[in-house]
């Protein structure tokens, strides 16, 4: 074979793993997002329809704190329920990935859930809808290699802004190289539009709640094939 030949084959090769990288790249970009948006769509329902957050639970435990310090004990407990269930989601969720579990099989979980809590009293709707976002937080928090929450941001946006310092002031010994900026911009603003998409539905769409469990069979189609 001639050594030109087999130089071409190498580029090609390189060629085909750099697209094969990128697109795996773009993939979970593009899922990471819709899972977010998904997060931000909820927790808008949830604090509108339900008085409290679906994924927030910094928001919640400040409801908490408040309506004891206020003697509102009822409201309390109401909010201690959103806060337990939602550990109890992020507990189902690891265990079952632990046990043999998949990232579709829980989502599809996450759907089903969506949709009983649309058809449930204020009360269990909450809780069932917070179980539901603990689930899929703890589901789906790795994309491409890179660790983030697509139910709640403040992580997200610490991160978003590690990697535009490093951006402007490279570190002059790197230990490792940066997940980049572009998936956490991305997925701060997924979740903002999906809060927006959540309020317009909110206004106009009977049962909104329904629209994300839609959703979610394409994302878990996707994370099927990829897997």
């Amino acid at each position: 074979m001639p050594a030109g030949h087999g130089v071409e084959s190498g580029r090609l090769a390189v060629g085909r793993s750099l697209r094969k990288m990128a697109h795996g790249r773009v993939a979970a970009m593009i899922y990471a997002c819709i899972l977010a948006m998904i997060a931000g769509y909820a927790d808008t329902i949830g604090y509108l329809h339900f008085n409290a957050f679906a994924g927030l639970m910094t928001g919640n435990t400040i409801f908490l704190g408040v309506e004891i310090a206020t003697g509102q004990f009822s409201r309390a407990l109401f909010h201690t329920g959103i806060i337990v269930s939602f550990l109890v989601g992020v507990i189902m969720s690891r265990g079952a990935l632990r046990h043999g579990g998949t990232a579709p099989m829980l989502l599809t979980l996450t759907a089903v859930l969506l949709v009983v809590c649309s058809f449930t009293g204020k009360e269990l709707g909450a809780l069932l809808l917070a179980l539901a976002m603990g689930v899929q937080n703890a589901a789906a928090n790795r994309f491409d290699g890179v660790a983030l929450n697509t139910v709640f941001i403040t992580g997200n946006l610490q991160k978003l802004g590690e990697e535009l310092v490093s951006l402007i002031w490279p570190p002059a010994n790197p230990t490792k190289p940066g997940d980049g900026a572009t998936i956490y911009a991305l997925v701060w603003l997924s979740y903002a539009a999906g809060a927006c998409l959540g309020a317009i539905a909110d206004r106009f769409v009977t049962v909104p709640l329904l629209i994300p469990a839609v959703v979610l069979p394409f994302v878990m189609f996707r994370l099927r094939r990829a897997g």
